[in-house]
């Protein structure tokens, strides 16, 4: 009757399209938040290492260091929580001085 009235209905492709953005953006955002998520995990599970690292290394000198260092513990491995094993042990001077040396290393995954 008005063909100047006449809407054309070539739009139905915008809300398709509208749609797939919004998922993608939304995905690219959830991307940005979980590996953001894993560099901290990561980043404490190193820092929990060191620390328990230094507290054995620390223990056996003491340990050594109470029995008068006559009987230094051969280099041992010990797992604590998380499956981690840990190598320690105490080493007499080479030099024949006081200094003896304590060494406690971790394995990683």
């Amino acid at each position: 009757m008005f063909p100047q009235l006449k809407k054309i209905n070539n739009e139905s492709g915008i809300v398709l399209f509208i749609v797939l953005m919004t998922a993608i953006i939304i995905m690219i955002f959830s991307l940005g938040i979980l590996t953001q998520s894993m560099n901290e995990i990561n980043y404490a599970q190193q820092q929990i290492d060191q620390i328990s690292s230094e507290q054995l290394t620390k223990g056996i000198w003491w340990n050594a260091y109470a029995t008068g260092m006559t009987n230094l513990p051969p280099s041992s491995a010990t797992t604590l929580g998380g499956g981690r094993s840990y190598q320690m042990g105490v080493s007499p001077p080479a030099d024949g001085s006081t200094k003896y040396t304590a060494v406690t290393s971790y394995d990683t995954f």
